[in-house]
């Protein structure tokens, strides 16, 4: 880690490298929360998506009549931000667009990234400004990927993810890492979703419009160990296939395109128009309860 907060119940990590949450541990403990990166399954901890959600069609998209290419999730998870401000209890991130950026993201933009660390919770924000003349096309999202299992002795299929509310909707499905345009329902029992080997054969769980604010991680038949606040139109829960000893839980407030899609950028679902001199926030928080 290049900087971190410390709190009675915590110690949070971040690099300066995609403005990227490394570690939670709690402080009595000594328990790791956040993945650690382990190149053999997936070697990032919670990357942040901008200024696309997903993949695009043809890992390209068309823009006043050009062309312009972006690989998965953008470009923010690899770009070193700037440490902004530094408290006791907050860390402040910048990146502001510049000639390299704009030969595949041609938008004048700032986006910054605020840590603030309270006790055992811990508020990860993202500000989206247009300092330009011309809206601003874009998404954002976040990828943090929670180590399960975190108990002594347990697996990854012994833990369960809790949903606030109960659930109508259906899993979005993925093909190619687009949208396929099919879907499947989603099967809870008591508003717990159970993490079994199988459950991303399919790749990640994509859902629109959860009426669940709140998501938890527990192990089976005890008192969960995290809570995850949000709001966002889209979702995502995702790991490997098979035993990989996390899962990603991950708004979104843009997502990946269709296989049908024409690849015009403005006519992408989800994408959002920021409008000369606006500022759009977006965010969750992570609760470690025990």
């Amino acid at each position: 880690m290049d900087y971190s907060l410390t709190s009675s119940d915590l110690i949070v990590g971040v690099k300066t490298l995609g403005a990227e949450l490394c570690s939670i541990k709690g402080v009595s403990s000594g328990v790791e929360y956040v993945w650690q990166a382990n190149p053999a399954d997936w070697g990032r901890h919670a990357p942040i998506l901008f200024p696309i959600v997903g993949k695009l069609k043809g890992d390209s998209y068309e823009y006043k009549g050009k062309t312009y290419h972006l690989p998965q999730h953008g470009f923010a998870r690899d770009q070193p931000f700037t440490l902004l401000e530094s408290t006791t209890s907050k860390l402040f991130f910048g990146l502001t667009s510049n000639d390299k950026l704009k030969l595949v993201y041609p938008f004048d933009f700032s986006l910054s990234v605020t840590y603030e660390l309270s006790g055992n919770s811990l508020r990860i924000s993202y500000a989206v400004k247009n300092p330009g003349t011309d809206p601003l096309l874009y998404s954002v999202g976040a990828h943090p990927a929670f180590r399960i299992p975190v108990h002594p002795k347990a697996n990854r299929s012994d833990y369960e993810i809790i949903f606030e509310k109960e659930e109508a909707v259906a899993v979005h499905l993925i093909d190619g890492g687009l949208l396929s345009g099919k879907t499947e329902p989603l099967s809870l029992e008591q508003n717990r979703l159970a993490i079994s080997d199988s459950l991303f054969d399919k790749d990640a769980l994509v859902f629109k419009g959860l009426a669940s604010k709140k998501l938890s991680l527990a192990k089976a038949g005890e008192a969960p160990f995290l809570n995850f606040y949000f709001d966002a139109p889209y979702f995502g829960i995702w790991s490997k296939s098979g035993t990989s000893q996390f899962v990603c839980l991950e708004p979104w407030n843009g997502i990946a395109d269709s296989v049908n899609h024409n690849q015009a950028l403005e006519k992408k679902e989800g994408i959002r128009s920021l409008a000369s001199g606006a500022t759009e926030t977006f965010g969750f928080a992570v609760e470690i309860a025990g």
